[in-house]
């Protein structure tokens, strides 16, 4: 655990699969001595029993917890708020466009067959396609937000006002949360110090993720003197630059698609992805990394017929 303030930790949860290590919790203490927390971690034993330590090195108690406020529907970032809420009666506070992400599972199987009907990918790869969307699916039911957020509302503890900017791309309700007081953001998975957010990952939304995506780093890159608390990675400074080098990232797979379909325009989006250059390989790609692979495939497409400038 990391003191970011003098009533501000930061604390990081392991994850499992080994691609990313951790995500952050983010703890703050309140004038009155309450807890809360920003991003609930994965949830584990072993996470449980380090957030207990955690809130006991400075003093407190699990009991002493207000607010559970989780910045989207990920695992990672939203894995432990039930047992949080369970064990101390907080409630849970999310923005208001993450509750459809997050009733149920049937939008997602419907969602993914919407894209295989589309996409034009051979039958041999159907199956392992399905299989990812059972796999996302088949972990849940519906997760109970007691409190749903606007894009500008404040959250309001003793000696706290936090500002909530709704920054959908990531997820269709993903959001950042600004101390102006502290010259804190905290940007959950819109802008990291060492990755690039991935998009469109939550539940269908009528607009395109990747402009949605543009426009929300627009408006974090408008408060660079702010210090950036990143869902993964270390805190940093400089969000305007960074939302610049993510722009740039996505844009520059846009262009590539742009050269891809200017050749012919009649390609699939499986034709389409294939022609890609792809870290790992287009052919190496499987499973979860082929789905979204074909996925961001589809986004830049739609932005670009959309008449997206890149």
């Amino acid at each position: 655990m990391e003191q970011v303030r003098d009533d501000v930790w930061a604390i990081a949860m392991p994850m499992p699969g080994g691609h990313i290590p951790y995500s952050f919790v983010y703890l703050f203490r309140d004038a009155q001595g309450g807890l809360h927390v920003v991003d609930a971690g994965w949830d584990s034993d072993e996470n449980w029993q380090r957030f207990v330590d955690a809130v006991a090195s400075i003093g407190g108690e699990v009991s002493d917890l207000r607010t559970i406020v989780v910045t989207h529907m990920h695992p990672d970032h939203i894995g432990m708020a039930e047992r949080l809420r369970a064990a101390t009666g907080a409630p849970l506070v999310m923005h208001r466009e993450e509750e459809h992400a997050l009733d149920g599972t049937n939008w997602a199987r419907e969602a993914l067959a919407v894209h295989l009907d589309g996409w034009g990918v051979p039958d041999d790869r159907l199956p392992e396609l399905r299989q990812v969307m059972e796999r996302e699916t088949s972990s849940g039911g519906a997760v109970k937000i007691d409190r749903l957020l606007e894009d500008g509302e404040r959250i309001e503890w003793p000696g706290f006002s936090l500002e909530v900017m709704w920054t959908p791309g990531h997820t269709g309700g993903h959001f950042c949360l600004r101390d102006d007081e502290r010259g804190l953001i905290i940007t959950g998975d819109h802008v990291l110090p060492t990755m690039h957010a991935g998009l469109g990952l939550g539940a269908p939304t009528e607009t395109n993720a990747l402009a949605d995506y543009l426009a929300a780093l627009r408006r974090v890159a408008a408060h660079d003197e702010h210090e950036v608390l990143p869902g993964h990675g270390y805190r940093f400074t400089g969000i305007a630059g960074r939302a610049g080098e993510s722009a740039e990232h996505h844009l520059r797979r846009t262009r590539q698609i742009s050269a891809v379909l200017a050749e012919n325009p009649e390609l699939s989006v499986w034709e389409t992805a294939s022609r890609l250059t792809w870290t790992a390989g287009w052919e190496n790609l499987a499973n979860f990394f082929l789905y979204s692979a074909l996925l961001q495939t589809s986004m830049h497409r739609q932005y670009l017929a959309q008449g997206g400038q890149i």
